[in-house]
Formats: C-alpha cells, structure tokens, sequence
C-alpha cells in the first residue's frame, strides 16, 4: 500500500474481461457466516442483499452468454435447495470452484444447468462483482468476490440475482424458485 492511501488497487484479468478491484482496507472487517468452505468477509461496501454495490464488468455483450448457453456442457445439479437464501444472498453464494483455472467456466456450467420454475430455459448476464470475502484461493492475497448473475426466464417480470462463488467448492443445487435440467 501507498503510504497516505487507504485504498489498494489491483488489475487482474479472467476469460479475457479485464477489472479493476478497488477495496478499502479500513472497510473489510465485518464477518458473514461461513459458506462452502471458506471464512467470509465482507465490507461495508458491498450494500444488502436487497441492494448490492456491484462493480465491474458487465458491458459483455449478450451473445456472449447466449453462446454458452449453447456451447458450454451444464453441470449435474442434484436438486433444489431448501435454503432459501441459497445463492440469492451475499452470504451464502453458489461455490462452483475452479478459480483462475475454470472459475468462469464452472459458473458457465452451473447456471446452464438451471431452469425456470416450470422448466423453462433461463437467460443470465454477468452484473459484476461484490462482496469482498476471505479465501484461501483468492487471487488477491487472500481475497475474492463474488460474481453476481441476473437470471431471466419466459413469463418472469422481475430477474432474479444470483451470487457465485468462483473460488470454493460446495454443493450445487438450484435456488428456491428455480429448478433443474433434466439429464
């Protein structure tokens, strides 16, 4: 760090998207319970649930995500959580794993698994980032964020956001309120 600065800034790049991570070091002190296999922190930044402070990337075009809908083979998700917090808050994501290696791709997989409420194919876009948490995974010594998802379906009004965890393994089932591909 800088000396006078209370922020450090790092430069990071996955699957080609380029990002700017700007967390400040006096924010990141508040714990959140842990979820997949790591101790989480966020910072105060990060907003509610409700209304997260995300940031990043997420002017990818549309097509991007619709070819790999098409092209990228879904995971096998064992079912629908009973959680209803599972993946659609900031302190329990989705843990799909694979970090620098196949974080994106995983992400790619889990959410091609899913459906709507009665089956319906879903359409996702990446909003951004958020969340700062404690990984031994992360990238940044230590750290990760979480990438938030807008998941969309036929005959959805409101998008649903989905949190995912790119650095740690967990389960993987769907929210409450989605449901799963059949193999």
């Amino acid at each position: 760090m800088i000396a006078g600065t209370s922020t450090v800034n790092y430069n990071f790049s996955v699957s080609r998207s380029y990002e700017t991570l700007s967390i400040p070091t006096s924010t990141i002190c508040r714990p959140y319970p842990a979820a997949c296999a790591t101790s989480k922190t966020a910072s105060r930044s990060t907003g509610t649930d409700a209304a997260p402070a995300i940031t990043g990337s997420n002017n990818v075009p549309q097509s991007y995500y619709d070819n790999a809908r098409r092209t990228v083979e879904p995971f096998f998700v064992v079912g629908i959580s009973t959680d209803a917090t599972y993946g659609v808050t900031q302190k329990n994501p989705v843990c799909v794993g694979g970090a620098t290696s196949n974080g994106v791709r995983n992400q790619q997989r889990y959410l091609n698994a899913l459906r709507g409420p009665k089956g319906e194919e879903i359409s996702y876009h990446r909003r951004g980032s958020c969340c700062p948490f404690k990984t031994p995974k992360g990238l940044l010594e230590g750290m990760g964020m979480l990438d938030a998802y807008e998941i969309t379906w036929a005959g959805n009004d409101k998008p649903m956001l989905l949190y995912i965890n790119l650095y740690d393994e967990g389960p993987l089932r769907a929210p409450v309120g989605l449901t799963v591909m059949q193999p």
